[in-house]
C-alpha cells in the first residue's frame, strides 16, 4: 500500500551527469524525504523538451511510486541494467547510483 508523503518534507538536490561518454546532458534531481527515508525523485534536465528530459520524469515517477510502496534506493538501483564494470548503462541507473550514495549516512 502507498505510503503518501507528508506534504511539507525535506529534500536534497544532487546534479547527476548522463553516464553516456561525451553526453552534454545532465539532471538536476531532488530527493524527497519522508522521516529519514527517500520517498520521492523529482528530476530536471538542462536539455528540455528532449527524450532525456522525458526520460528523467518517467524515471523520477517510476521510482517515486516504488519508493512510496516500500522498495527502496538501493533495490531500484541494483536493478538497473550496468556494463562489465558494474556502472549504470544508462540515466535511471546513474541517477539512483547518485541518489542512494548521496542518501547514505
Amino acid at each position: 500500500m502507498r505510503q503518501r508523503p507528508p506534504n511539507r518534507r525535506e529534500g536534497i538536490v544532487i546534479n547527476v551527469p548522463h553516464p553516456v561518454p561525451g553526453s552534454r546532458v545532465s539532471y538536476d534531481v531532488t530527493i524527497g524525504f519522508s522521516g529519514e527515508r527517500p520517498a520521492e525523485l523529482f528530476i530536471g534536465c538542462n536539455k528540455l523538451t528532449t527524450e532525456s528530459h522525458i526520460a528523467g520524469l518517467e524515471i523520477a515517477t517510476l521510482a517515486s511510486i516504488a519508493l512510496q510502496h516500500g522498495a527502496t534506493l538501493g533495490e531500484l538501483a541494483a536493478a538497473m541494467p550496468r556494463d562489465d564494470s558494474g556502472s549504470p548503462q544508462g540515466a535511471a541507473g546513474a541517477v539512483l547510483d547518485a541518489a542512494l550514495a548521496e542518501t547514505q549516512p
